[in-house]
């Protein structure tokens, strides 16, 4: 059985190693843990001995005690019995400090500075995270000097630790391909926390998170991500992957992002699209992007009005999922033409026989054409305090609508636009 307290990492490396009889082996160059567990178990120490170059990995079954002034071993050095670092082995120093961690709880990428280690069951364990800069005061060995420091102000250097089991590592071997990533646990999060996590990742890590994801959820977080940056990720995963999550999609999201593409990207993706939601992209693909007709989206509902309004109900229940939404339901004459407009609400509380023409609001509709300037858009929405407005054709014929979320971006301030859509 090891004697240990619980200390940091930055405490025992480069600390003495020794021998039964306190002879001088080396010192701690790094420690070896096994991944797998909640908490990972500390299985072995590197060893630096300055008549040898290679890695000598000291295990734990030959230690008695590891402290902050050195470690001995069970046995005279002779009979110290060492082995070699295997490919695949995580070092605490080499491959968790100073690295990327996403905090799953805060849904965070931070920084770590330093890991605590605890004794748990009789072993050795890799417990916490010091994020905080009490962490890397220690790391530079001036801790002590700089508490005693705030002391004298009456101020106290604060630990910032977050429990193991509350993270998540990213290790990208660019060398070798091969991306190990949190996909269960970030899979849990909600897709704006996910957006938030690639946003502050590397390259390599946003593409790795993004193909972990299953399709409903990373069509779920491309939505909140910046066009461009959709692109991007999109081309980079596997051309069956990208076409399952736009097919989870909205027309006007699909729009949006294959207009970020070089066009012969966008025409594969178009062919490859079923044959009605490629029609529908490629409609919204003929407006310029600051316009009605570039923020509108062809999912939506109209009704005859002709219908009662339990004949309405009934339509809804067939034709409203596949609506993006029905804040407002737009009623239709039989050349298709807008002729009234009324809240889900209203056609509930009315009567199974009335006629929805009876129920409807027929003056002063509120619309836009197609090539209506998208501050103006936003403009009529701030003015009338609508959730969704219809774009409509000369005729009258809707061709689509636009929802309070769609022109958003047209009304926040820089900053707060940049929150709302994160760029990589």
């Amino acid at each position: 059985m090891v004697v240990f307290s619980e200390m940091f990492v930055s405490d025992v490396i480069g600390i003495p190693v020794v021998d039964h009889v306190q002879e001088k082996i080396g010192t701690v160059g790094d420690i070896l843990i096994t991944m797998g567990e909640v908490f990972p178990k500390v299985v072995a120490l590197m060893v630096k001995r300055p008549e040898e170059k290679k890695q000598n990995i000291l295990l734990m079954t030959e230690i008695d005690l590891v402290g902050k002034q050195f470690v001995a071993c069970k046995s005279v050095s002779s009979r110290v019995v060492f082995t070699t670092l295997r490919e695949g082995e995580v070092l605490l120093s080499r491959d968790i400090l100073d690295k990327q961690i996403v905090d799953t709880e805060g849904a965070r990428v931070i920084r770590v500075n330093d890991l605590k280690l605890a004794k748990v069951e009789q072993e050795i364990r890799l417990i916490a995270v010091d994020v905080g800069l009490s962490g890397l005061l220690r790391r530079l060995g001036i801790l002590s000097f700089t508490t005693l420091l705030y002391s004298i102000f009456r101020k106290k250097i604060s630990e910032k630790l977050i429990g193991w089991d509350h993270v998540e590592q990213f290790k990208t071997d660019v060398k070798t391909g091969q991306i190990t990533i949190p996909h269960m646990r970030i899979e849990e999060l909600h897709p704006a926390d996910i957006a938030y996590i690639m946003s502050q990742v590397h390259e390599d890590e946003k593409e790795a998170i993004f193909q972990a994801l299953s399709e409903n959820k990373a069509a779920e977080a491309l939505h909140e991500l910046e066009p461009r940056l959709q692109a991007v990720l999109l081309m980079k995963i596997n051309k069956k992957k990208s076409l399952a999550i736009l097919e989870k999609m909205p027309a006007d999201e699909i729009a949006d992002v294959l207009g970020d593409m070089p066009s012969e990207n966008t025409e594969e993706f178009l062919r490859l699209l079923r044959i009605r939601k490629s029609n529908q992209v490629r409609k919204l693909l003929t407006h310029p992007d600051e316009t009605a007709g570039g923020l509108m989206t062809t999912e939506f509902v109209t009704l005859s009005e002709n219908l009662s309004a339990e004949q309405a109900i009934n339509r809804l229940r067939e034709i409203a999922p596949a609506a993006e939404t029905i804040y407002y339901l737009y009623v239709v004459d039989d050349l298709d033409r807008l002729v009234g407009v009324m809240s889900l609400k209203d056609l509930i509380i009315s009567r199974p026989e009335t006629k929805i023409s009876e129920i409807i609001i027929k003056e002063n509709i509120v619309v836009v054409g197609p090539e209506q300037e998208d501050s103006k858009v936003a403009d009529i929405f701030s003015k009338y305090n609508l959730l969704a407005v219809p774009v409509v054709d000369k005729q009258r014929r809707i061709l689509g609508i636009i929802t309070v979320d769609d022109v958003m971006d047209t009304v926040l301030p820089p900053i707060s636009r940049r929150r709302r859509h994160i760029i990589g």
